[in-house]
């Protein structure tokens, strides 16, 4: 469980643990080192680190294998050159490793019964019975077991999506007037939009003709979407966003707090359609809605008057070096120092450990309580 009024983080230290790690890595190592007697095979090699994991070239190599697979020998034509493919792969298992390492850490679990679950929903969503999945994916090379890590990865990761970017979403007084104004924003949306995205990357101080030649890479990609070919391959192949390895999936987005890049866009699409290309963060933007759940709530008339509330918090959370207990010593400690009269925003910033909020002196903004963890929400 996450405490809250928390002090400074500490420093980076190693825990005395990681000797005797290091030296048994160390020595099986130099284990596998070929006698003169043996012939000499490759030894598998680190190519990254992300948190305290490691990512091994055979880790690697098995990912673009995969993608390759997943594409097959037509779809993987078109991939882009192999240091490409590589770098994208590799840039996708840290970030993969990274948010499952957070989400461990803030005590997100998944049940095998919620990786059951998942599995079953694939094998429908393919018209396959449950031995029939099993035999495709044995046909594509990889095991029950592994299908279920990436999937608990996966939802591992939706979950601390929804805690860390839906349960939080901030409200800015911009959004406020835009909702006020906007026709389309008046009433809720209860739906949900499954959603995949190409991004061609250009900067805002890119010269005209980089500009040019971005809209008209993108315009020739949407062509061929309209056309029929696979949205999916081409964003594989293609896009410069970060779920481009998973086909531009961005997954099932809640259409009443949608990033506003997508809510001027998405709700007035139909399941199947490509958007036209438009310019956004990032560089130019092309979306295709792959369907549409929930009824919605189109009834109200007018504005419609929502709750909010405006919080602070300073975030403290156990470690290597910080027990629980010692957590919440220090946030008591803290709060001891709040009453006394100490700045809230230069405690936040000294001591917070949610970085998002950190800067702005534990700021959450104007936020309807429902967003909230609801532990979290039963202290407002």
């Amino acid at each position: 469980m996450k405490q809250h009024f928390f002090p400074a983080r500490a420093g980076a230290l190693r825990s005395p643990r990681s000797v005797p790690t290091a030296l048994a890595l160390l020595a099986g190592l130099l284990m596998a080192l070929p006698t003169p007697g043996q012939a000499q095979r490759p030894l598998d090699k680190i190519v990254a680190v992300a948190g305290e994991q490691i990512i091994m070239e055979s880790e690697l190599q098995a990912a673009v294998a995969r993608l390759r697979q997943r594409m097959g020998p037509q779809g993987s034509q078109q991939l882009p050159p192999r240091d490409i493919v590589r770098s994208r792969v590799l840039d996708q298992l840290i970030l993969t490793r990274l948010q499952t390492e957070r989400a461990e850490r803030g005590g997100l679990t998944v049940s095998d019964q919620e990786v059951n679950n998942a599995v079953d929903r694939l094998a429908r969503q393919n018209g396959l019975d449950g031995p029939e999945f099993r035999e495709r994916l044995q046909a594509q090379g990889v095991s029950p077991a592994e299908m279920r890590e990436q999937l608990r990865s996966e939802l591992l990761i939706e979950k601390l999506r929804k805690r860390e970017v839906i349960d939080r979403v901030g409200v800015t007084e911009e959004d406020v007037d835009r909702y006020l104004e906007s026709e389309s924003l008046r009433t809720r949306d209860d739906r949900e939009y499954h959603i995949r995205h190409i991004l061609i990357e250009v900067s805002d101080s890119a010269p005209p003709e980089s500009v040019r030649s971005a809209q008209q890479r993108i315009e020739a990609l949407r062509r061929r979407a309209v056309d029929g070919e696979s949205f999916k391959d081409l964003a594989i192949a293609h896009s410069d966003g970060q779920k481009a390895l998973k086909g531009g999936d961005l997954g099932w987005l809640p259409g009443d707090y949608m990033p506003s890049l997508l809510a001027d866009v998405v709700p007035g699409m139909d399941s199947g359609e490509v958007s036209k290309v438009f310019r956004g963060p990032g560089g130019f933007h092309l979306i295709k809605l792959e369907g549409v759940r929930g009824t919605g709530n189109n009834t109200a008339q007018g504005p419609v008057m929502v709750s909010e509330v405006k919080a602070r918090h300073i975030l403290l959370k156990p470690n290597e070096i910080r027990s629980m207990a010692q957590a919440g010593e220090q946030i008591r400690q803290l709060r001891e120092r709040l009453v006394a009269g100490d700045d809230f925003g230069e405690l936040a910033r000294a001591q917070s450990d949610d970085a998002g909020s950190a800067a702005q002196g534990g700021d959450l903004g104007w936020v309807e309580p429902r967003r909230y963890n609801p532990d979290f929400a039963r202290q407002l």
